[in-house]
């Protein structure tokens, strides 16, 4: 017989912290109510945290100059940069950049630019036209790499996530409500979200699927399941200009991901296993066998695979 255990998630959005205590057994099994109630709680601070924003703009808290005419910068992104998972990868990729071999400083760029990304954000969602939600299921690879906020139980420690850790999951917070439960995201909210994951994993080069999401997955969210002829009529009501923003959101976020700094590291992984000149060794250890002078490169070639 399992033997439960308590385990302790935090979901964490802007300075407000909720507890969640789950009982998970020795097979990391998850009653499917407990799984409901941990999506409503995410669901809901991600809906207090854009509440907020909208709050704040309203009264004039985020105003400066950007674009040209009326238009007032919101900084909401830029504001939580130091909170992001991108951010920490990063700077363990400048520590890590011995060779210099990476180029890191393209991606300091984009970070420095951020505001950009506040201002394409601002563009989208005071254009958005209102829909009602539809629910979408996120499978990429079986990992969370739009670093959705996490339910528990976790395969990995370190795989936990909160509310706005990360700029994709931010952005996306402003399309819907979205989270991650053991190997796949789920979306619920505007066909712009929808988008936004497709040119996201589109952009990193990676197979994935956004299907319509079928089952009710939380307490008080309703939402549409639509079929792929419904999916493109709502496509083609979609003005133009927002999809070619959207796709923009999608792409900068993609480009800074983790997933795409931890392809960086890989690259200099790479680099260290390969950091000499191995023609020189295969000839200087050709010569120790006193192997003829006019064959000796070709003594220790590496073997080609077999076709």
């Amino acid at each position: 017989m399992d033997t439960p255990t308590t385990a302790n998630a935090q979901v964490t959005s802007s300075g407000k912290t909720v507890n969640l205590t789950v009982q998970k057994s020795a097979h990391t099994t998850m009653p499917i109510v407990e799984l409901t109630e941990q999506r409503t709680q995410i669901f809901r601070c991600q809906e207090q945290a854009v509440q907020r924003f909208y709050a704040d703009y309203q009264s004039g808290a985020y105003t400066g100059a950007i674009l040209g005419g009326d238009t007032d910068s919101l900084f909401y992104l830029t504001q939580r940069q130091s909170q992001f998972v991108e951010t920490r990868k990063l700077k363990i990729a400048y520590n890590l950049n011995a060779r210099d071999t990476a180029g890191l400083d393209q991606l300091q760029v984009l970070f420095n630019h951020l505001h950009v990304v506040d201002d394409l954000l601002l563009a989208v969602t005071s254009r958005m036209p209102a829909q009602r939600p539809v629910g979408w299921q996120l499978v990429s690879l079986g990992q969370n790499l739009l670093n959705l906020p996490t339910t528990t139980p976790f395969r990995i420690a370190g795989e936990a996530r909160g509310v706005e850790q990360s700029l994709a999951s931010t952005i996306l917070q402003f399309f819907g409500v979205a989270c991650y439960s053991v190997d796949k995201g789920y979306f619920i909210g505007h066909v712009l979200g929808y988008l936004f994951c497709c040119y996201y994993f589109a952009h990193l080069g990676i197979g994935y699927g956004v299907t319509p999401l079928k089952e009710s997955i939380a307490k008080d969210y309703p939402y549409q399941s639509v079929n792929v002829p419904e999916l493109v009529r709502l496509l083609q009501q979609t003005d133009e200009t927002l999809k070619a923003q959207v796709y923009q959101l999608a792409i900068y976020a993609a480009q800074i991901s983790e997933y795409a700094i931890d392809k960086r590291i890989e690259k200099m992984l790479i680099t260290e296993v390969n950091s000499f000149n191995k023609q020189d060794l295969r000839d200087e250890l050709a010569q120790y066998v006193q192997y003829s002078d006019d064959e000796i490169s070709a003594l220790f070639q590496p073997l080609k695979p077999l076709k």
